[in-house]
């Protein structure tokens, strides 16, 4: 699979390059489906490439909550979102407590673009959305974020 890259306050410079090396090669292994209900074949290899590259599983946002992102690494948050782009706004509300909480340094969001999104199902997290809102939102999330869009 393809991607392409968003930096939102400085999230190019604040993920370490070998980690940003390490994603693409990553997402470079899953094969692109563009197919309406394929989020899963998409979402799992993901998964199970992070933890073979030392991503942990699950992270909890704060001790006893049911609240997780979907991994850590060095100090970097990461949160994949195939599902509804509703779920977005949550995964940015958390990767911003643990940054404020001194957990993370900076983040990783990876998310469809938007052609993939659109043969996904109807209203999937998407790249284009997600890059504008998080210019609006710049003064309430301001974690060195970068941006992964499959394509």
């Amino acid at each position: 699979m393809r991607y392409t890259t968003y930096s939102h306050c400085a999230g190019a410079e604040r993920v370490p390059p070998r980690l940003q090396a390490e994603l693409g090669e990553i997402i470079a292994t899953v094969p692109a489906k563009y197919e309406r209900g394929a989020v899963k074949q998409i979402r799992d290899p993901l998964l199970i490439k992070l933890k073979e590259c030392g991503w942990s599983g699950k992270v909890d946002v704060a001790r006893g909550s049911d609240m997780t992102i979907t991994s850590i690494q060095d100090r970097v948050g990461l949160c994949l979102q195939t599902g509804n782009m509703a779920r977005v706004y949550a995964d940015l509300i958390k990767l911003q407590t643990l940054y404020l909480d001194n957990a993370i340094s900076a983040a990783v969001l990876i998310v469809p673009s938007q052609p993939l999104a659109l043969a996904l199902g109807s209203n999937i997290a998407q790249a284009p959305r997600l890059e504008r809102e998080l210019e609006i939102f710049r003064k309430a999330y301001h974690v060195p974020t970068l941006l992964y869009a499959l394509e």
